[in-house]
Formats: C-alpha cells, sequence, structure tokens
C-alpha cells in the first residue's frame, strides 16, 4: 500500500479500508445435525414419528405470528413470486408506497432453496430426521436501522429455523457520521468526500471491535417469533457465523480524468503480469517452492465488463480479490472470504479455557474471529496495491535513468553524487540486487558483500567491504532506490528501484541488431 500512495499519492484525494458486505448466519449448534436432533426430540418427549407434526406447529406459529406483527405494526408484507427477483429493490419500491421511511420499513416472503429436516428411514429401517436439500418459506425483513442503515434479517421458516442477517458497512459508517455532525457526501456504498478522513477511518476500524453476538441478536429478537421458544424454553441458542465478509479499499481521486487515465493501464498489468502464484499470495496461500506456475487447487482470474464498469476478479476456490472502478471516482480493491478455513488465528484451541495457551489455528466462521479475518482481507488489498504500484507511462529508458545521472541533497544536506547505472560498479551493485532471492527475501550488507567481493577470510578485509556496502547503501537510498525493511536488519528494492532494475536487465540483455543497422 506504501508504495501505492507514494507512487499516485498526489493523484488520491483520502483512503478508506473497512467491511463492504457483511452476511451472517445464525443457526443452533445442537440443532445442525441429527443427532443433536433426536437429542431435541428426547428432552421434549417426542417420537420421532412426532417430527413432522412438531415441526409443522412450529412453522404455523412463526408465519402467523409474523403476519400479526407485521400488520399490527403498519410494515407492508408482500409475497413473491420467485426468490430471484430483486428483494432489496423490492422492499424500497414497497416502503416508498407506504411512506415508510425508518425502523423496519417492508417484509418479503419467498419460497426459496434451503437446508431442511425431513423424515427418512435408515439403514436399519427407522424413521429418524436427516438434514437435506429442500424447499421452504423465508421472511425477508428490511430495515432502516438508526446505526447500521439498511439492512435485512432473512428468517426460515422449517426447521431448524436457520436466520441470515445482511448489512453493509459502508452504509453504517453514513449513520456514525451524520450522528457525529460531519459532512459528507455518498453515492450509494462509495464515499465521494468528507469533512475528517481520519475520523471516518476511524470509524470504520471500530466497526472491527464490535459485539457481534449482541448486535444481531438485538437485530433478530424482535422479528423472529420463536426466539423465547429456542432460547429460553429448549436452551438451543444461536450460534453467529460470518458467511461472507468484504473488505474493501477505496482510493478516491481528485479527478475521474486521473483515474480513467490510468485505470485501463492496472487492468492490462492485472491481466498480463499476475499469475496462479500471486493469487495464491493475495488469499493467504502457501506458494508452492518448485514448478513455477503451478499451484494447488483451482485458482483463476476473471475479467468482466458490466454498465457500470469493468471490474477485474481473482478467484481461489471461492474466495477472491477483485479490483474495479467505483462510481467512475475510486478505485477500489475488495477481499471477499467465503471459506475461511485456509486461514490461520493465533488463538486457544476450541473448548479450551481464554487463559490457556495460544497458537496458530485454524479460521472459524464464527464471529468471534472476524477481526482477524479483516486483518488478512486487508493483507490482500495491500498485496495487489504492492503490485499495481509497479505499472508506469509509457517512458523511455533515458527519461527512467535521467533523475539517477544528478547529485541529490540528503537529509543533513549531505550531498549524494550522481550514479551511472548502465556500467561501472554502479551498475554492477544494481544487478547483483535483481537476484532472485534478494526480490523475495530482501537482502543484508553481507548478502551483498559476499555477492560483490566474495567471502574474505581476513576480518579487516570483511570490515572494508561492509563498510564499502554500508556506503552504497546509502547512496541507493538517497536515490530512492531501496528502502529498510521495518523492525529488521534487511532492505528490499522501492517500487522505483523494481523498475529501474527489470529496465536495466532488459537493456543488457537486448541485441544490438535489432534496434540499429550497421552500414
Amino acid at each position: 500500500m506504501k508504495s501505492f500512495l507514494s507512487r499516485f499519492g498526489s493523484l488520491i484525494a483520502f483512503v478508506l479500508s473497512g467491511f463492504d458486505r457483511l452476511r451472517f448466519r445464525g443457526e443452533s449448534r445442537l440443532l445442525n445435525n441429527g443427532r443433536g436432533v433426536e437429542s431435541y426430540l428426547y428432552q421434549r418427549n417426542l417420537r420421532c414419528i412426532d417430527f413432522t407434526d412438531h415441526v409443522n406447529e412450529l412453522t404455523k406459529r412463526l408465519r402467523r405470528q409474523t403476519e400479526q406483527d407485521a400488520e399490527a405494526q403498519g410494515v407492508p408484507l408482500k409475497p413473491l413470486n420467485s426468490g430471484s427477483i430483486d428483494k432489496e429493490a423490492g422492499a424500497l419500491q414497497l416502503a416508498r408506497e407506504h411512506g415508510k421511511t425508518s425502523g423496519r420499513i417492508a417484509v418479503l416472503s419467498a419460497v426459496e432453496s434451503a437446508r431442511v429436516f425431513r423424515l427418512r428411514k435408515n439403514a436399519a429401517g427407522l424413521v429418524t430426521p436427516v438434514k437435506q436439500e429442500g424447499k421452504c418459506a423465508h421472511y425477508y425483513h428490511y430495515f432502516q436501522h438508526p446505526e447500521l442503515g439498511l439492512c435485512y434479517v432473512r428468517i426460515q421458516t422449517w426447521f431448524p429455523f436457520q436466520v441470515r442477517v445482511g448489512l453493509n458497512g459502508r452504509e453504517w459508517l453514513y449513520r456514525q457520521l451524520e450522528r457525529r455532525g460531519v459532512p459528507f457526501q455518498k453515492r450509494n456504498n462509495l464515499l465521494l468526500s468528507v469533512a475528517d478522513p481520519q475520523l471516518a477511518q476511524e470509524l470504520l476500524d471500530e466497526q472491527r471491535r464490535t459485539d457481534w453476538p449482541k448486535l444481531l441478536g438485538d437485530l433478530v429478537r424482535p422479528v423472529q417469533p420463536l426466539w423465547s421458544y429456542l432460547h429460553d424454553q429448549v436452551h438451543t441458542p444461536y450460534y453467529w457465523m460470518t458467511e461472507q465478509s468484504e473488505w474493501a479499499t477505496d482510493f478516491v481521486f481528485h479527478s475521474a480524468e486521473e483515474l480513467a487515465r490510468w485505470y485501463p493501464r492496472w487492468l492490462r498489468h492485472g491481466i498480463e503480469r499476475l499469475q496462479c502464484r500471486d493469487v495464491l499470495r493475495y488469499l493467504g496461500k502457501k506458494v508452492p517452492e518448485h514448478s513455477y506456475g503451478n499451484c494447488s487447487g483451482e485458482a483463476k482470474i476473471d475479467l468482466r465488463t458490466r454498465p457500470e464498469g469493468t471490474r477485474l476478479k481473482f478467484w481461489y476456490g471461492t474466495n477472491s480479490v477483485k479490483f474495479y472502478d467505483k462510481e467512475a471516482q475510486a478505485f477500489r480493491i475488495e477481499t471477499t472470504i467465503n471459506r475461511p478455513e485456509g486461514f490461520k488465528v493465533y488463538r486457544t484451541k476450541e473448548g479450551e479455557p481464554e487463559e490457556a495457551e495460544k497458537s496458530w489455528q485454524k479460521m472459524r466462521q464464527g464471529v468471534a474471529d472476524l477481526d482477524r479475518r479483516a486483518e488478512v482481507s486487508h493483507a490482500g488489498n495491500c498485496h495487489l496495491a504492492e503490485s499495481l504500484a509497479t505499472v508506469v507511462e509509457a517512458q523511455s529508458l533515458g527519461e527512467l535513468l535521467k533523475p539517477l545521472g544528478q547529485a541529490v541533497i540528503r537529509a543533513g544536506r549531505r550531498r549524494a553524487r550522481a550514479m551511472n547505472p548502465l556500467t561501472g560498479k554502479d551498475g554492477e551493485l544494481l544487478r547483483a540486487l535483481s537476484q532472485g532471492d534478494f526480490l523475495l527475501q530482501g537482502f543484508r550488507n553481507a548478502d551483498v558483500r559476499v555477492t560483490l567481493y566474495g567471502d574474505a577470510q581476513d576480518p579487516d578485509q570483511r570490515r572494508r567491504d561492509a563498510a564499502r556496502v554500508t556506503r552504497q547503501f546509502a547512496l541507493l537510498r538517497a536515490h530512492g532506490l531501496i528502502v529498510k525493511v521495518t523492525g529488521t536488519h534487511r532492505y528490499r528494492l522501492s517500487a522505483a528501484g523494481r523498475r529501474i532494475v527489470t529496465c536495466l536487465l532488459a537493456a543488457n540483455a537486448s541485441d544490438i541488431r535489432a534496434v540499429c543497422v550497421c552500414v
């Protein structure tokens, strides 16, 4: 991210990183499997053959109470003929027709696919509840929430009465800014301008520290007629999981024209330069050490042009990272995680007390790991931005190297000499830094000393060689070709350094017969 901002910072008004779309799922851990349902029936003193009648009674109770509450509160309710209809647009239209602008604004019902329990015979010929794919009615409760903005609660009307909650972090941010009286302009879920960008980022960061079970419970409890039954009577409370999370980084440009000028180049870079290994790295997967270009699993790149713009998406399984031009005013990088099992989180093992020893464990879908999910998503965005920082305008080699031919004044008014990167000691140094190991891991003084001067046996000679490399590092830093890795003794090439070294290698390897004709 630092490299991207150092390249394009003058074109960018502000940067915001935070949750975009979030989708949560609530379900009982006990009622999530057949054995748990059998235990539930035993506790309720019910036989398996009574299961269907029992569930039918609960479903009728849920549907009857939902429709009665909607009528009593003046909330419009509309059945849909198809589950594929745009429910958000339908709910907003229904709310406008009935003048609903706050609170619960609409309720929609639709028959959709779901994982439900049905009675089936097992291998022993006994009838037991089995979880399988099926269809049942669902209620969508749409809210204009005073804190969260537009959001919805989806309630399954058949056992085990699963719940989904959908909300948007940017809508949530707008409500936070409004309460504080901070002027801002928005378009859909893009913040176009804000009087205090730092405060906006702090508010987005606060969302990560939310008490999610409480927030989700407070949202669902008033519209789930079976809440008291599930939580208090039969003690099968909802366990909250993050079904899908989107973490977006918005680079809001001063000028739409500047974004339009650079965006096609970023698209071309993504299509032509980024490979399977890059996709794995962006999404937190281990890159294979051998057989360059091969990777386990299915990694793919998808380019799609739609009326609102063109987006490039990198997939690994069901997780993805993508970028697109948002509202022609912002460049957005977005990481979406549907299956977090491939990532790690530092925590105690499941079921152990909080004071137990922590270790790196698989990330869970539970909301307890949502903050870590945000952390790895942001890292994915930064990796992609780092790659895009290397994209440059059409430029001749002479124009690229011209600044190196001029002396620069370092901090403290110390002068750093000009460089000759094409030949001599300067060229040899830059070519040495282009080694693959140095590009991946960075380099230390000792690494470059051995590469340039060999591993001298005489201690005095080693010290002289090390001092010479130290002076060379100072020269490279003065010209902005290398940067120090924070908290280490290692250095790495900067974005400008990588561009220059790549061009120098190509120039050194080029065949002069391709560019000149001898007479």
